[in-house]
């Protein structure tokens, strides 16, 4: 597909319905980052946050209280300009056993988003996917273009039924839907032939602006002794949680940061937390992530492999790469191409080796290199590639209607 395109020839009065796979408020990725900036570019959107249901809320006591709250409050919140949040319903239990129960709730979800749409003035939008579940959603808002933007592979920690369930209704809609992105190149080559068009590579980026703007350091990591390595991001089940205990245990002079939305019902963090030279701050908001991370000495990115994890595109390697700091990462396909600027380690040993020699011998030279690379992977320049894709879908799409 061409992309020579110019962005600006998609009409910043097209709506967006974006349904996330995240709350607004959750730990910050492409979802967030992508539709502020649509925002910024004078797109009114509507974020529907994440689907929930009764299973997820008793296994995971934070998700359930912040749901019942968005619940009991206004579900509809403006939270910027041109974008507003709304916290859709409990969906039915079971959704991902049967798809009969799926298409059940995603009916509730378009006969409520509808309503929300018509109110807020949103027609003919552009119909923007995150959940694989979405196919029954499509055609019910008389979207312009309907696109998946595919940024993990979501069956793939699951099982049995499960498994089965989620494939297939994802199947459904790749085979469905006018445009797909996916996050990495793994996703890109698992997808190809399963769509319409040809699939679109996106990988993630970071908020550069933001992240080489800011020189301060954050009092929460200040107090921190160094030498400091810190872990950023939504801390579940991809950590390597064996591999971090090792390193804290055979190195007690290092202390490890760890910063992030929890995930309690994904991964038990107690044993590592256990160590008197492992420090947990929480969830922190996006815009301190800065000023904290320029308090630490070396950033990990201690993923095990798996199924999961082998098809994700990390954003926090682009967040580390603007800030410059040394890298240490497992070895996840999606940062080979940053191989340059990183450590990149097979096992254990070689992990906390690499760490051993970033703080021995990194220089300000490749601080400087690191904070020049990043500058070619801004959210800016990734949604302007997608954009320029859009625009060329949307003509191809009224072409053919005339």
């Amino acid at each position: 597909m061409s992309l020579r395109v110019d962005p600006s020839r998609l009409d910043t009065n097209i709506p967006i319905l974006c349904f996330s796979t995240t709350d607004w408020h959750e730990t910050w990725g492409s979802r967030q980052q992508l539709m502020l900036r649509l925002a910024q570019r004078g797109h009114p959107i509507l974020f529907i946050e994440r689907q929930v249901g009764p299973e997820q809320l008793f296994r995971d006591p934070a998700l359930r209280l912040r749901k019942i709250g968005a619940w009991k409050s206004n579900r509809l919140r403006q939270p910027i300009k041109n974008l507003w949040t709304w916290q859709p319903p409990l969906l039915p239990p079971g959704r991902y056993y049967n798809n009969l129960l799926n298409q059940l709730g995603q009916r509730i979800l378009v006969y409520q988003v509808r309503k929300l749409s018509h109110k807020l003035g949103l027609f003919e939008p552009i119909l923007w996917l995150y959940p694989p579940q979405s196919a029954p959603l499509l055609g019910e808002f008389g979207e312009l273009l309907s696109l998946y933007h595919c940024i993990e592979n979501f069956s793939g920690n699951q099982s049995g039924i499960k498994r089965r369930v989620m494939q297939s209704e994802e199947r459904r809609l790749l085979q469905n839907v006018d445009l797909v992105f996916t996050h990495s190149e793994g996703l890109f080559h698992l997808y190809s032939g399963l769509t319409r068009r040809d699939i679109s590579l996106v990988p993630s980026a970071a908020d550069v602006s933001l992240f080489q703007s800011i020189s301060s350091i954050d009092p929460l990591v200040s107090q921190i002794p160094h030498p400091s390595l810190g872990v950023v991001g939504t801390l579940d089940a991809r950590l390597n949680i064996e591999l971090l205990e090792e390193m804290v245990r055979s190195r007690p002079g290092w202390h490890l940061v760890l910063i992030g939305q929890r995930r309690s019902e994904r991964v038990n963090l107690d044993s590592l937390l256990n160590f008197p030279n492992v420090h947990y701050i929480g969830q922190q908001p996006f815009e301190k992530l800065p000023s904290l991370l320029n308090g630490l000495d070396v950033f990990l990115i201690p993923y095990i492999l798996n199924e999961l994890t082998l098809y994700i595109s990390p954003i926090k390697l682009y967040e580390y790469l603007a800030v410059g700091k040394p890298i240490i990462s497992t070895d996840l396909p999606e940062v080979a191409s940053c191989k340059e600027y990183i450590w990149i380690a097979d096992n254990a040993q070689e992990f906390i080796n690499h760490i051993q020699t970033a703080l021995e011998a990194d220089t300000e030279t490749q601080v400087i290199a690191r904070r020049n690379f990043a500058r070619q992977h801004s959210w800016e320049n990734r949604l302007d590639s997608m954009l320029m894709v859009i625009a060329e879908t949307l003509k191809v799409k009224n072409d053919g209607a005339r």
